[in-house]
C-alpha cells in the first residue's frame, strides 16, 4: 500500500536515464598517430545523437536504483493501511483522581488504561491527551506520536478543584473532528456525556476526612483588647459509618495543639484556636486517609492592615445607630471600633480609610462629600420630612462581599421616598434603592438611605455584620495582598505600595515563587491579579531581594473530598475514532537513505574511472 500513489510517477525518471545512456552526443574528431594506443579506453561513439547498443555499467545501475528508491519514497510505502487512528483522550484532572483505593491510586489506574491503549495503537498512531480543569490543557499533542504521549503521562498530576468536564470534552471533539473521544474519570455517569464519548471510569467509593474550611483572622481580644490571631477550621467526614481522626496544629517543628475528632457519616465539626502573638506560618494536619491533598491546610500570618475610621455624625445619631459607648465621652464611636477588627480612630476624615458621614444636606454629588481622595465613605441620607417604613423581603445583591452573613430578616427599614440614589443598588425595596455603591476615582462611596430613629436596622444583628463587611471591603483595597490565605484555584489581588516607584524606575519585575520553586515574573504595576495558583503550600511574592507578601494556598473543596459517589464502569462510543493519513514513516527514511548511498556510490565509480583514464593518458604520453 502507498500513502501517496501519485509519487510513483517519479519512476518515469528510469527510462529517461536509460535514454541518456543510449543516446550520446557527438564528439569532435581528433587526429591521432595510431588507433591501437586507444583500444583499452575507446568506448566513445563517433556518431551524433544516434542509438547505441546497450552497455551495462555500475554507474548506470546506481542511478537507476537511486531513482527507483526516491520514487517509492515519494509514494509513501506502508506495510499495512495508509491511515492510522487518532486517539483523543480526556483525563479528569480533579483532585479526587489522586485518591488511594485498594492499595493503589486512581491516577495509577488511569495511567495504566491510557498506556494500554497506546500500546494497542502502535508506533504510527497519533494521540491527543487533554487534562480537564477550569481551563482544559493539552498534555500531549495535538496528534503526537504514541511514544511522546506515553512520556507525557508522567506529568499528569490531578489536583484541580471541582469543575465541569464539558469544556475538555468539547476540546476533544474539536480535535477529533466530531469522532470518538475517550474520557477517563473516576465517576461512571453515562448520561452526562454525548454519544461520541467512550466513558472509562476507574474510581471506587471510599471514606475520607477533609478540611472544608480553613481561615486565619486578625482580631481584637475581648479580654485584653490586644490584637490576636485566630484559626477557624471545619472538618467533614464522608463514609458509611462513624470515623475518627486526629487534628494537629503545627508551627515548624513544634506541635501547638492536637484534638481527637470523631464524626458520623456526613457530619462536620468546626474548631477555633487562638494563636500566640507573633505566631509564624501554621499548618493544620489530619491523619492520613484516602485523599492526601485535603488533609493539609496552610495558614499564613495575617499582616497588620490597621483600618483608620472616622465620622462627622452628631452624638445623637451615633447613639441611634448603636455606634457610641454610653460610658465614654460624648460623640464617641467606640462600638464601631469594636465591631471592626484591627481598627483605630483616625485624626480626621481626610486621613481616614473609611468614614461615616452625613449627606442629609442635599449633597447629590459624591465629589462634594468630605474626605480625602482615597477615603471610603458611608454617606447617611436621613429624611428631612416624613419617612416611609418598609418590611422585607428586600432585594439584596448577595454576590457582594458586604452581605456575607446578612439576611435583613425582620428588619423595618425607614427612609424617605424621593430621588434615586446615585450608584449601583445593593439593597432595594421594590424600585426604591436603599443602599447603593459608587466608585469615585480611587474611593468607594456607599449611600445609605435610612432614618436611624425609626428604623430597626441598627438594633438587628445584621447591622454590625454589615458594617464589619464594608470595612473589610475597604481594607482589601489597602496596599498589599487582599488576602493571604486562599483556596486552591482562587485568585488574589495585589496592590502595590511605596515600593512601586523604585521598581518602575529600575524596571524590576515582581517574582511569584511557587512551593516547588517555579518562578513567574510580573511587570511592576499599581495593581495586578495573582491567578493560576495550582499548587498547595506557601507562595512568595518578591521584588528584588525583598519579600512583599506570602500567600498560603490550601485545598478545601467538599465536592472533591466526598469520595462516596466515585465508581467504575465502561460505556463504548457510538462512533469510531478519527483515522488521519500518516505523513511519514520508517520505509520512506530507509528508501531515502538507500538513494543517498547509491548516489555516493555512483560518484565513487565515476571518480574511479576518471582517475584510471587520467593515469592511462599520462602513461601513454
Amino acid at each position: 500500500m502507498f500513502a501517496h500513489p501519485l509519487g510513483l510517477l517519479a519512476l518515469l525518471a528510469l527510462p529517461a536515464i536509460v535514454a541518456l545512456h543510449l543516446f550520446r552526443r557527438r564528439f569532435a574528431p581528433r587526429r591521432v598517430s595510431a588507433l591501437f594506443l586507444w583500444q583499452a579506453v575507446d568506448r566513445t561513439p563517433v556518431a551524433g545523437r544516434e542509438r547505441q547498443p546497450w552497455r551495462a555499467s555500475a554507474s548506470l545501475f546506481c542511478e537507476l536504483l537511486a531513482s527507483a528508491a526516491l520514487a517509492f519514497a515519494l509514494a509513501g510505502p506502508r506495510p499495512g493501511s495508509t491511515r492510522t487512528e487518532h486517539l483523543v483522550i480526556v483525563l479528569d484532572g480533579s483532585a479526587s483522581m489522586a485518591a488511594t483505593v485498594d492499595g493503589g491510586t486512581v491516577r495509577g489506574r488511569a495511567i495504566e488504561e491510557v498506556e494500554r491503549r497506546l500500546d494497542e495503537l502502535g508506533a504510527d498512531g497519533r494521540v491527543s491527551l487533554i487534562v480537564s480543569g477550569e481551563r482544559p490543557a493539552l498534555l500531549a499533542g495535538p496528534t503526537a506520536y504514541a511514544r511522546e504521549a506515553g512520556d507525557a503521562l508522567a506529568r499528569f498530576e490531578p489536583r484541580a478543584p471541582f469543575h465541569d468536564l464539558t469544556p475538555a470534552v468539547a476540546l476533544g471533539l474539536e480535535l477529533s473532528g466530531g469522532r470518538r473521544v475517550v474520557v477517563v474519570t473516576d465517576r461512571f455517569d453515562p448520561p452526562a456525556f454525548p454519544r461520541e464519548v467512550e466513558l472509562v471510569a476507574v474510581g471506587a467509593s471510599t471514606r475520607n476526612f477533609a478540611f472544608v474550611h480553613a481561615v486565619r483572622t486578625r482580631e481584637r481580644s475581648l479580654a485584653t483588647g490586644a490584637p490576636v490571631e485566630r484559626v477557624f477550621l471545619s472538618v467533614a467526614h464522608w463514609g458509611d459509618s462513624d470515623g475518627r481522626t486526629t487534628l494537629a496544629l503545627v508551627a515548624g517543628e513544634r506541635t501547638l495543639q492536637t484534638k481527637e475528632v470523631e464524626l458520623g457519616p456526613g457530619e462536620k465539626a468546626s474548631f477555633a484556636f487562638e494563636l500566640p502573638e507573633g505566631a509564624p506560618l501554621v499548618e493544620a494536619r489530619l491523619g492520613a486517609d484516602a485523599l492526601a491533598i485535603d488533609d493539609r491546610a496552610w495558614l499564613a500570618p495575617v499582616p497588620p492592615r490597621t483600618l483608620a475610621l472616622a465620622t462627622d455624625l452628631d452624638a445623637r445619631t451615633l447613639a441611634w445607630l448603636g455606634l457610641a459607648d454610653p460610658r465614654g465621652a460624648e460623640g464617641n464611636f467606640d462600638r464601631w471600633l469594636e465591631v471592626v477588627p484591627d481598627a483605630r480612630a483616625a485624626d480626621s476624615i481626610e486621613t481616614a480609610h473609611l468614614a461615616l458621614v452625613d449627606s442629609s444636606a442635599g449633597v447629590s454629588s459624591s465629589s462634594a462629600l468630605p474626605g480625602g481622595s482615597a477615603t471610603g465613605l458611608i454617606a447617611l441620607d436621613r429624611p428631612q420630612g416624613d419617612a416611609h417604613d418598609w418590611i422585607g423581603p428586600f432585594l439584596i445583591e448577595k454576590r457582594h462581599r458586604a452581605f456575607e452573613g446578612v439576611t435583613l430578616e425582620g428588619v423595618v427599614w425607614s427612609a424617605r421616598d424621593g430621588e434615586p440614589l446615585v450608584g449601583s443598588p445593593l439593597v432595594s425595596a421594590g424600585n426604591l434603592p436603599l443602599l447603593t455603591e459608587e466608585a469615585v476615582g480611587a474611593r468607594t462611596v456607599w449611600r445609605l438611605r435610612l432614618d436611624p430613629e425609626r428604623a430597626t436596622l441598627a438594633r438587628s444583628p445584621d447591622w454590625p455584620i454589615l458594617l464589619a463587611n464594608l470595612a473589610e471591603v475597604r481594607r482589601a483595597a489597602l496596599p498589599g495582598l487582599a488576602r493571604v490565605n486562599v483556596a486552591l484555584g482562587e485568585s488574589v489581588v495585589y496592590r502595590a505600595g511605596a515600593e512601586l516607584a523604585a521598581a518602575r524606575e529600575a524596571r524590576t519585575p515582581y517574582v511569584l515563587v511557587a512551593p516547588d520553586g517555579e518562578r513567574r515574573e510580573i511587570p511592576p504595576r499599581a495593581e495586578f491579579v495573582l491567578d493560576g495558583l495550582a499548587q498547595i503550600g506557601v507562595w512568595e511574592l518578591t521584588l528584588g531581594a525583598q519579600t512583599v507578601g506570602r500567600l498560603a494556598v490550601s485545598f478545601v473543596d467538599p465536592r472533591e473530598s466526598d469520595l462516596r459517589a466515585r465508581s467504575s464502569g465502561r460505556r463504548p462510543a457510538e462512533v469510531s475514532a478519527d483515522a488521519p493519513e500518516v505523513d511519514f514513516a520508517w520505509p520512506e527514511l530507509a528508501l531515502v537513505a538507500l538513494a543517498l548511498v547509491l548516489v555516493l556510490l555512483d560518484f565513487w565509480v565515476l571518480a574511479r574511472g576518471a582517475r584510471r583514464l587520467a593515469a592511462f593518458g599520462s602513461g601513454s604520453a
